[in-house]
């Protein structure tokens, strides 16, 4: 596949700001794929002064694709679908699988709907949306508070707007109404070409998956996974990544300012400022704090894996010494800390429970040690690949 043309190779490219304008607008894609012009002027007036390049970059190296309106930018991300990036509530919590189910209803409902409908109305088409696809409601709390939920997520990407009284009285009370107004054009532009066609959850995902293989397939994993490690990848395509590594870096730096690292374990894209990571790590937070000092235990003490009465263990140890520091609901319950910064280890691809039951850290966890210690590869290199030290 040919290469998106370098900034270099623009006739515009004499600006000095360019090349910093590009990287901010494709950093904020990058991070949030849905910009609207209300939410941040100066970042949208960027997306859309730089629309072509930007579109060229995504869709030529990436296989993304950019689509800009008058005043709505939404980056089309496909052919790699992370496993633990939840959409979020308002209040910054995972969506559930009934919020989901209620989000999927109200875009069915107001698919092709008037532009102005009162929330009485529209959950009556809800329903009737939901009866057409053989899903049960009951009209229920939990169930209005979905729904509220499904709605303030449309309303704060400028899906939905409130005309007159507001949504969150339905949560307690199903007599309450309002007015809204939906973006019918916005709303178009919401699900993924992959859900054209789907006839269930499984061919969605494998729709959205796309070919697992290729270069821009190692571009989509490199730029959105924390590490690319190279046992997660097939050996001919870790072979060749190696080989363009510094064109691949380029790339990298280019469209997002990450700098690329290379070891023989795996590669992983850097973010120096920290403005292109989705959960930044280390972090504040007694989670966070908890992670950070447990995968510095699990990499200086269980490079073999630990299992759980050891990872209880040197929890326990961490509690006693510093959790006076820590939110007290979470060290009344040490076995959800424990399950909490796992978790968070995991999406950073830190650690990973082995099918035994051991929780084992993962070459990167390495930097996160008291003391780092690089050693040169022990294995003769293939021909044409270059030499990397490993950490672990």
């Amino acid at each position: 596949m040919p290469e998106g043309p370098r900034i270099g190779d623009d006739p515009e490219s004499g600006d000095p700001q360019r090349p910093g304008e590009l990287v901010a607008a494709g950093r904020a894609l990058l991070v949030r794929p849905w910009r609207t012009a209300e939410a941040d002027r100066s970042l949208f007036v960027l997306i859309r002064r730089h629309a072509d390049v930007l579109d060229r970059w995504f869709t030529q190296r990436l296989g993304y694709r950019l689509v800009v309106t008058a005043d709505t930018a939404r980056l089309v991300k496909s052919g790699y679908v992370p496993p633990d990036r939840p959409l979020r509530t308002h209040t910054d919590h995972p969506f559930t699988a009934r919020q989901y189910v209620m989000l999927a209803l109200v875009l069915a409902a107001t698919a092709a709907g008037p532009d102005r409908i009162s929330l009485r109305d529209l959950v009556l088409q809800v329903r009737s949306a939901a009866a057409d696809a053989d899903i049960s409601l009951d009209g229920a709390a939990g169930e209005r508070r979905a729904l509220v939920t499904a709605l303030r997520f449309l309303i704060g990407h400028g899906v939905v707007r409130e005309l007159d009284r507001s949504i969150g009285g339905y949560e307690s009370d199903e007599g309450v109404d309002a007015l809204l107004e939906i973006r019918n054009d916005r709303l178009a532009m919401l699900p993924a070409p992959a859900l054209v066609g789907a006839r269930s959850a499984t061919d969605l995902l494998e729709r959205a998956a796309g070919e697992g293989r290729g270069r821009a397939a190692l571009r989509r994993r490199l730029v959105e996974d924390p590490v690319l490690h190279a046992e997660d990848v097939v050996p001919e395509d870790w072979a060749q990544l190696r080989r363009r590594f510094g064109e691949e870096a380029r790339y990298c730096e280019e469209m997002f300012g990450l700098l690329v690292e290379a070891r023989a374990e795996g590669v992983a894209a850097i973010d120096v400022d920290g403005g292109c990571s989705d959960t930044p790590f280390p972090a504040t937070g007694t989670t966070a704090h908890a992670a950070l000092l447990l995968v510095e235990a699990l990499a200086a003490r269980h490079r073999d894996g630990a299992t759980v009465e050891q990872v209880d263990a040197e929890l326990a140890d961490l509690l006693e010494r510093y959790g006076r520091y820590w939110r007290k609901d979470a060290t009344a319950d040490p076995a959800r800390l424990r399950d909490d910064a796992v978790a968070l280890l995991a999406s950073m691809s830190l650690v990973r429970w082995q099918p035994d039951g051991r929780l084992c850290p993962r070459p990167a966890a390495a930097r996160f040690a008291t003391s780092v210690t690089v050693n040169e590869p022990r294995r003769e290199q293939p021909a044409g690949e270059p030499e990397q030290p490993t950490l672990l």
